[in-house]
């Protein structure tokens, strides 16, 4: 059964499953899960450099992670950052129209993105030669470089098992793992 995005409902049950997953995954966390993102949100929240570089920047920024079914990623996953003034009020995997309606939305493959958090790609670089297209105003963003350079570093401190790192039921785990959180939570099924 799917829950309503923006209700109470999905937003107790999706911390809920998270708070499961944190338990119970194996570590490293893989990239781009429920598990890994939740970690993102706190580390951007007690990161210092990025709370004084954002300190005036208020809006949402998803990540468009477009579909790899060859790591397990049947659907494509919208990573909504919810900021406000150097602080993540929430990181969250949600709908497609969720995702869509985010006032910046960087998408990309899931190869370039394992790109971007292995450093080898800068963020605002990729967008500016269309590695990685944004929508919303690229001035606001370079406005921000600094900010959205950190949010990279970021991602890349959490650390984590990037898809094409794993093994074939690990796949197959990322798989499921995937089916379950769009048929619950993002209304798609799999």
């Amino acid at each position: 059964m799917s829950l309503e995005y923006g209700t109470e409902e999905w937003e107790q049950a999706y911390v809920e499953e998270v708070a499961r997953r944190l338990e119970t995954e194996p570590k490293p966390y893989i990239y781009f899960t429920p598990e890994w993102v939740a970690l993102y949100e706190k580390a951007i929240n007690e990161d210092k450099v990025y709370r004084e570089a954002a300190k005036d920047w208020d809006g949402s920024i998803v990540l468009h992670v477009q579909q790899a079914p060859k790591y397990g990623l049947d659907i494509d996953l919208y990573i909504f950052l919810d900021l406000a003034h150097g602080d993540c009020r929430k990181a969250r995997i949600v709908p497609p129209a969720a995702g869509e309606a985010g006032k910046f939305v960087i998408t990309a493959s899931a190869d370039r993105w394992m790109e971007v958090g292995r450093r080898k790609l800068d963020v605002v670089q990729g967008m500016m030669q269309t590695k990685l297209k944004l929508k919303g105003d690229l001035a606001t963003i370079v406005r921000f470089v600094k900010a959205s350079t950190r949010l990279t570093e970021i991602a890349a401190a959490v650390g984590g098992k990037f898809p094409d790192e794993l093994m074939p039921d690990e796949v197959d785990r990322l798989r499921a793992t995937v089916k379950e959180l769009g048929g619950r939570f993002l209304g798609i099924e799999v």
